[in-house]
């Protein structure tokens, strides 16, 4: 009669086990766009692209500078163990599905007139939670999806160190060349101060052209030191990406040239929801929630415990006794001062909550591709005019100088075109290099 109850106590159990009182998931409906507004003439829609965009950007260099700093990035090897830890508590979360077994020993002498006596005592127990309403099976899944968004966290963190280390050695190319066309005019005003000096030596100008060339020559080389030190302080900040001291990093020497301007791939905007580690994070982070309520919703209703005890005793020489006991223990809650409600009012203003910080979470992406795209369309366009200019800057620079040589007009007409170049080539290099940030910034959005 008894195996017949246990057995029927246990079926009924398992029955119940499957319950769950975890309501169902739905991601939160949002009016999805259907494209994107800012596309004319900035790329082309297509499927997820299937390389990284730095590789996109044609530079074995930066490649294996990206690889490097993969590899030793500080806030990424950080990250990593914070997603160790959210296995590890996941592990511990996930226990209760199993049933804990525990074993005891004890030994004792006892000292008594006529014979000192000896006893052993060994024992073990085994205690299984039944879980009847999913209580247990709920909080491990919160736990799981908690991992979950633990590695999206560390995908989104991996898109950005990329992205900075991408923009950050971009930067340095373009100071380069800013650096060397600041240095090519700087020689030019030096020469021209020369012929200027030995033109006033002769009585032919003034000392006003003479000062005002100087301050001319005094204001590129004020030019040139500041992108030198923005230079070195750009390259500190690639340096700290690396996992590197500053002082043990060497700034590439390349121009901004040897990094490939690619098509961009435009993904519709419901791919975001799934390309995006940062939504797929707060996501994760719903569904944990989600599990949450089914954990608080389970407590109000009883546990059911059963317990398998066996016991061996015995003194030393003399015959040894077991005993073996099965017990099941059911705990049901009657009162408890407010204490369940709360929790489960408490998790269910969590979950709505994580709901509408979803919802806006999908909202800045899409903003931060339509900003992107306006910033590419933009640096595209200007890239165009400034080409156009550095021509025609160039063309009046030369026509200006060989005048000048010759007599034929005065000094402040070349200062001005001389000025007018440095700023057209220096504009030039900086909408350049702001086309490859508006690039890296838009597959950023995009979630690859």
């Amino acid at each position: 009669m008894r195996k017949h109850l246990l057995y029927g106590t246990v079926a009924l159990s398992l029955a119940l086990s499957a319950c769950s009182f975890a309501p169902n998931y739905e991601r939160p409906q949002m009016a999805l766009p259907t494209g994107w507004s800012s596309v004319a003439g900035v790329g082309v829609a297509q499927q997820n692209p299937t390389t990284p965009f730095w590789r996109d950007l044609g530079s074995a260099d930066l490649t294996r500078l990206i690889d490097q700093t993969l590899a030793q990035n500080l806030d990424l090897e950080a990250a990593l163990h914070r997603v160790e830890q959210a296995r590890a508590q996941a592990k511990s979360a996930a226990a209760p599905l199993y049933p804990a077994i525990n074993a005891s020993g004890s030994a004792s002498r006892t000292y008594q007139d006529p014979q000192d006596t000896n006893s052993a005592r060994g024992g073990g127990s085994i205690s299984y939670e039944v879980d009847l309403w999913g209580k247990n099976r709920n909080a491990a899944k919160s736990a799981d999806y908690r991992v979950n968004a633990s590695e999206f966290d560390r995908e989104a963190l991996r898109l950005v160190v990329t992205s900075d280390a991408t923009n950050f050695y971009a930067q340095i190319l373009s100071l380069n060349d800013r650096i060397r066309i600041a240095e090519f005019n700087l020689k030019n005003a030096e020469e021209i101060l020369r012929i200027i000096e030995a033109r006033f030596g002769q009585g032919s100008v003034s000392g006003l052209e003479v000062s005002q060339q100087r301050v001319a020559v005094n204001g590129f080389r004020t030019t040139l030191a500041s992108l030198v030190e923005q230079r070195s302080t750009t390259a500190n900040a690639l340096a700290i990406l690396l996992g590197l001291a500053p002082q043990n990093f060497s700034a590439p020497t390349a121009e901004l040239a040897t990094l490939s301007m690619p098509q961009v791939n435009l993904t519709p905007p419901a791919t975001l929801l799934t390309a995006r580690p940062d939504i797929e994070s707060a996501e994760a982070g719903l569904l944990s929630a989600n599990a949450d309520i089914g954990v608080a919703r389970a407590a109000f209703f009883p546990s059911l415990t059963l317990g398998l005890d066996t016991a061996i005793s015995a003194g030393f020489g003399g015959p040894a006794a077991a005993a073996t006991s099965i017990a099941s223990s059911l705990l049901a809650p009657i009162f408890t001062g407010g204490k369940l409600t709360g929790n489960l009012e408490n998790v269910t203003a969590r979950q709505k909550e994580l709901a509408v910080q979803y919802r806006q979470t999908v909202l800045i992406a899409f903003q931060e591709v339509e900003d992107a795209l306006a910033a590419l369309k933009s640096n595209n366009d200007r890239a165009v005019l400034s080409r156009a200019t550095v021509a025609e800057s160039q063309n009046a620079y030369d026509i200006a100088k060989a005048r000048f040589d010759a007599g034929a007009i005065d000094y402040l007409t070349l200062l001005e075109t001389q000025r007018s170049l440095y700023q057209a080539q220096d504009n030039q290099i900086s909408i350049n290099q702001g086309q490859l940030s508006a690039f890296v910034q838009l597959r950023k959005a995009l979630g690859s």
